[in-house]
């Protein structure tokens, strides 16, 4: 059997760090400062802060738009739609310039972000929203651009221009031969690019994965592929484990750490009920936790059938208090499903449940119930755990905890061990943060006698224990206990 140990040290030399990383790009600068999708009023999107923040963060390029307007002048914004206006290239420079963003700029020209361009360290990533695609060789807005990058002497050699415009494309490489162009559209090869001089491939991350040789076919040619917008973190990990040059992303900062190896792992333990979690791996958790793991526990329900005499809503309230005192001693964030307890069921929704918030949290880890249990919730929480590890590819490594074995969890003959003798009386104390539940007498009666027997299994004096789930990717090998 194996034994496990949980120290800082195994997650440094567990995370693989990608020997050619792939170089990150804010997607139209750093707007989402917090990294938590909704962006912030002071670096709206396109903006001369959110460029700024970017070369804060260490960014390795900022990505940016830029549209002409109907009297043939230059401004910074995604378009078509700005602020109030429906289509920026149908309104004059003037009218665009009266508009202002949620910080108080006003729509930036594009003169005024090649001024800060010029003293930022970051490498500019220049798209041009040219409209007029399907008229050979008429690319108004380009001419446009590269008057202002002349008139701002910017340098060439650090400058990466991209378009949906495949004449943009044609007649930016025709132009400036050393400057990298790359290509948005696509639905063109490596090969069909590199022919027409064209030198990169800016393509959506799922194009690559439909064609992921055309990642090797571009290197082979001497080309540069850069993936957009890629923001989840499993999608970040598989672009670049691909091996694209760069990686333009709403979330810069994690891509960073993903690419850098070091994106502490994330775990997560679904439990049924409130307390569950706590007294199946409450002390593993703890030591995940001080090891640098982020951890975040998951309640299916709210403990709303768990307290005698006391009203579903009103106990509801009681365990979720507890829950926010148990974790503010174990350390571990945490999360409700919708469930209902002692109502739970399973159907389509509830798969699909459990599925979102498993992609959403997109785990390295996840400790669950084992499915043979007494107790019908714990039952139905394993499955639709054990069904989304299924779902999505078997992406995360998956563990099986026991509570009460005996009563509870049946047949159970554990695969790994964790020795939580230094954190036992945090774990304790946890689990009586439960004080609805008057989980005294059910530890000396049982959790207490499990953990010592399962010390006694791995030679230590308590061990919380556990079934791995085989036919798994296993992306995270825990080491063993010397």
């Amino acid at each position: 059997m194996r034994r496990i140990i949980l120290v800082l040290a195994a997650i440094l030399a567990q995370t693989a760090v990608l020997s050619a990383q792939a170089k990150i790009i804010a997607h139209r600068g750093h707007w989402n400062v917090n990294e938590t999708g909704k962006g912030n009023v002071e670096t709206p999107q396109n903006s001369l802060a959110s460029y700024k923040a970017a070369d804060q963060i260490g960014a390795w390029g900022s990505e940016f738009d830029v549209n002409m307007t109907s009297d043939g002048q230059l401004v910074v914004c995604h378009g078509p739609r700005i602020v109030s206006l429906a289509d920026v290239q149908k309104e004059t420079f003037n009218t665009v310039r009266g508009e202002h963003l949620s910080n108080g700029e006003a729509v930036p020209s594009l003169d005024e972000l090649l001024v800060l361009i010029k003293k930022s360290k970051i490498r500019p990533i220049l798209e041009i929203k040219e409209d007029y695609r399907d008229k050979e060789g008429y690319v108004p807005c380009f001419d446009k651009v590269a008057q202002a990058l002349k008139k701002h002497r910017i340098d060439m050699d650090n400058l990466t221009i991209i378009s949906f415009s495949l004449e943009v494309c044609k007649a930016a490489a025709k132009k400036y031969p050393k400057t990298m162009v790359q290509y948005l559209g696509g639905e063109k090869s490596p090969d069909e690019l590199n022919a027409l001089g064209i030198k990169g491939l800016d393509y959506h991350y799922t194009v690559f994965d439909k064609h992921p040789e055309w990642v090797k076919r571009a290197h082979d040619l001497g080309m540069e592929v850069n993936a957009w917008t890629v923001d989840k973190k499993r999608d970040i990990k598989r672009m670049a484990a691909l091996g694209v040059d760069q990686i333009t992303t709403n979330y810069p900062v994690l891509a960073q750490k993903i690419v850098d190896g070091t994106l502490p792992k994330k775990v997560l333990i679904i439990g049924a009920h409130p307390d569950d979690p706590e007294t199946g791996c409450g002390g593993t958790m703890i030591l995940m936790k001080r090891a640098g793991y982020d951890v975040k526990c998951v309640y299916l329900t709210r403990g709303e059938a768990g307290i005698e005499g006391v009203k579903g809503d009103e106990a509801a309230k009681i365990r979720s208090e507890e829950v926010k005192n148990a974790c503010a001693i174990t350390g571990a964030d945490h999360v409700f499903l919708t469930q209902i307890d002692g109502q739970t069921e399973i159907n389509k929704a509830r798969y699909d449940e459990m599925l979102a918030l498993i992609q959403d949290e997109d785990p390295d880890i996840v400790f669950t119930h084992w499915p043979i249990d007494g107790h019908r919730d714990h039952r139905i929480c394993s499955i639709l755990v054990y069904d989304s590890w299924r779902r999505t590819g078997r992406s995360f490594d998956l563990y099986y905890f026991e509570v009460m074995t005996g009563v509870q969890t049946q047949n159970f003959n554990p695969t790994d061990y964790v020795d939580i003798t230094s954190v036992l009386e945090e774990k304790y104390k946890a689990c009586y943060c439960h004080k609805s539940q008057n989980l005294e007498p059910v530890f000396e009666g049982w959790h207490t006698p499990m953990e010592v027997f399962r010390g006694i299994e791995n030679r230590c004096k308590a061990a919380e224990a556990f079934i791995r789930q085989v036919n798994g990717n296993r992306i995270f090998e825990m080491p063993e206990n010397k």
